[in-house]
């Protein structure tokens, strides 16, 4: 199992040349998204030390950012809410890492982004599951690394360091022979039985960390880590009863030069001691110091006879690798109910409730799932995007799964509606699915109910254009403030904002402020994934549809159940989802009395959509749903 070490450090300049030019956009287009929250960097074994650089980059642009591992972050998940997440994983696979990610979905935190060396990976397949966005994959041109993290390493922080908007140059990290020569020396000190003592200031943390892991896993030595100053209070002592048998690591940069100097000259003379030291005080200067690393970690790899890079992994060592253990640890709580709750405090914990508060909510929780219950409904409405059709898919239409189910509801008198925020684009797409027959039945609200009719009629939506007054104007002004930024698609009661490149909350909140500073009465902004919509105020609604079903239908008691993804304001379906019977199947409002999302937490979207219908009984006229 693994690689000759030696022939992982003969591939260093090339990952590192791969690793400088690589086209990094989409990596740094997410996290700015991150940028924006305290940060956790998730990794396991050889990747937590890439995890310790990340987030010693999140410091350096003054969020708060902190490496855990996998089991650290179950632990933590009281504050997962409150942050960003960033998953670092060389191949995408293991079973820590698919378990955290998983599992972290649930408590709902700020973004969720994984980074991988690897394609086609389980972690990526996992987030396509889950809904969210696809997983950053990049292939490293020398595959695998062997039993230790090297390359990947290398990779990792090249790519993270640029992407922290730091420059880097295309020429490798020279390693000179007056380094080799002091790496022979400090090594013609020391045995096998020797302690090494790693000590460390400011952008040398992640390699110390590095070294540690590298000595473990291999079984190439004890390490001890403390940074210069800690390393005062009392740590000094195991050099002192064990000197014979303590060697001295100590990582510089020139930021701390002079303190590791005056610190290592008050220790005994006879201690051996190795500086690895970098030129750099960016955090460039981890990624000299950990190429640099690596050639000790060889050094000592023949002192112990053990090959670093495929050192022999006994059958328990694999067993523990792949021991699954996420169900030993799950509490045996009301986990569906926290989970639905957690949702609707969007950043404040439900751990932070006291227990009134708490009850109070599992009794709102328990009620509205009861109500969902009892309930018999004749007809149901959904959004479009992202509810009935996933966002990946938005120019494919819906899958055969999803209209087989409309076609099954139809069946049966079911009312469907669709609440859109699209145009005729929307018919074509569910003309593919539905059967003809009941094309009379199926009620389209286009342009997010600004125009309402059925999928069989050809007339709607209008195709002469007698747009609003403001509608108009705002068109204008849009379009030169924000030229070349966005695009503009001009309706009769709709302006429709596309975002071209930022599609940050931070840009999306200027352009509504800029709408809103024109001072034009009785226009709602509202937010789809890709684009802002600006509506005609009171005539444009989704819940329009609902009116139309009401109006149309016999039965004027007509009970409607409603699906969207954007329930929270301004999201697109916050009106929509404002229905007494409502679910979501993403975002949710506060509002206890309506609004749920009580889909398991390994879905959204779509997935979500399915969920819950085929949590539905469909009777003739009406249909009831058990939650």
């Amino acid at each position: 199992m693994g690689k000759p070490f030696k022939k992982e450090l003969q591939s260093i300049n090339q990952v590192y040349e791969w690793a400088s030019n690589l086209d990094i956009s989409n990596l740094e287009e997410q996290l700015d998204k991150l940028k924006k929250n305290p940060i956790l960097v998730i990794g396991s074994g050889g990747s937590l030390s890439a995890c310790y650089f990340a987030s010693k980059l999140h410091q350096s642009i003054g969020q708060i950012g902190k490496a855990v591992t996998p089991l650290e972050l179950f632990y933590s998940k009281n504050i997962i809410n409150k942050c960003s997440l960033l998953f670092l994983s060389a191949s995408g696979r293991n079973i820590d890492i698919l378990t955290s990610f998983k599992n972290a979905n649930i408590e709902n935190p700020k973004k969720l982004l994984g980074v991988t060396l690897s394609t086609n990976t389980p972690l990526n397949k996992l987030s396509f599951k889950l809904g969210l966005d696809p997983i950053l994959e990049f292939e490293n041109p020398i595959g695998k690394d062997g039993f230790l993290a090297t390359n990947s390493l290398v990779a990792f922080f090249i790519l993270l360091h640029r992407a922290y908007g730091n420059s880097i140059g295309n020429k490798p990290v020279i390693i000179k022979d007056s380094f080799h020569s002091e790496i022979n020396d400090f090594i013609s000190n020391v045995n096998k039985d020797f302690t090494f003592k790693v000590l460390y200031g400011d952008w040398s943390l992640p390699v110390a960390i590095d070294i540690e892991s590298k000595f473990s896993e291999a079984a190439l030595g004890d390490v001890l880590l403390s940074d210069y100053r800690n390393f005062g209070h009392g740590r000094h002592n195991w050099i002192d009863k064990r000197k014979n048998i303590t060697a001295i690591v100590a990582l510089i940069t020139p930021d701390d030069k002079d303190l590791a100097e005056k610190t290592l000259a008050l220790l005994p003379s006879n201690i051996p001691v190795l500086r690895l030291e970098t030129s750099s005080t960016t955090s460039f200067g981890s990624i000299e110091l950990l190429i640099k690393s690596f050639y000790l970690t060889d050094s000592m790899g023949v002192i112990q006879n053990i090959d670093p890079g495929r050192p022999g992994v006994p059958d328990y060592g694999s067993k523990l690798y792949h021991l699954n253990y996420f169900n030993l640890l799950k509490k045996k709580d009301n986990n569906s109910a926290r989970i639905a709750i957690q949702r609707k405090l969007g950043s404040q914990s439900f751990f932070e409730l006291n227990d009134i508060q708490q009850i109070n909510w599992i009794e709102s929780y328990n009620n509205y799932r009861e109500k969902l219950n009892n309930q018999k409904f004749n007809s149901i409405v959904f959004d479009y995007d992202g509810t009935l059709c996933h966002s990946i898919n938005r120019y494919n239409g819906l899958n055969k799964e999803m209209g087989e189910i409309l076609n099954q509801l139809l069946e049966k008198n079911i009312i469907i509606g669709i609440a859109t925020g699209r145009g005729k684009s929307i018919k074509s797409d569910l003309r593919r699915v539905v059967d003809e027959k009941y094309w009379s039945k199926v009620i389209i609200g286009y342009y997010n109910g600004g125009e309402i009719g059925f999928l069989n009629d050809d007339k709607i939506p209008e195709k002469v254009i007698n747009a609003n007054e403001i509608l108009e104007f705002l068109y204008n002004k849009l379009n030169e403030n924000f030229y070349g930024e966005i695009d503009l698609k001009l309706k009769n009661k709709q302006l429709t904002v596309e975002l071209k490149n930022d599609f940050s909350e931070e840009y999306i909140a200027e352009i509504i402020k800029f709408v809103h500073i024109q001072n034009r009465i009785g226009i709602l902004c509202v937010q789809s994934d890709h684009s802002l919509d600006l509506i005609v105020r009171p005539d444009v609604s989704k819940l329009n549809v609902l009116k139309f079903i009401q109006n149309n239908y016999e039965n004027n008691n007509c009970q409607i159940l409603c699906f969207g993804d954007k329930g929270k304001f301004p999201g697109n379906d916050f009106e929509l989802l404002s229905h007494p019977f409502s679910l979501s199947v993403d975002e949710v409002s506060a509002d206890k009395n309506s609004c749920w999302n009580f889909a398991s937490s390994t879905v959204r979207s779509t997935d979500s959509t399915l969920y819950y219908l085929g949590k539905i009984k469909i009777f003739n006229d009406y249909f009831k749903i058990k939650i």
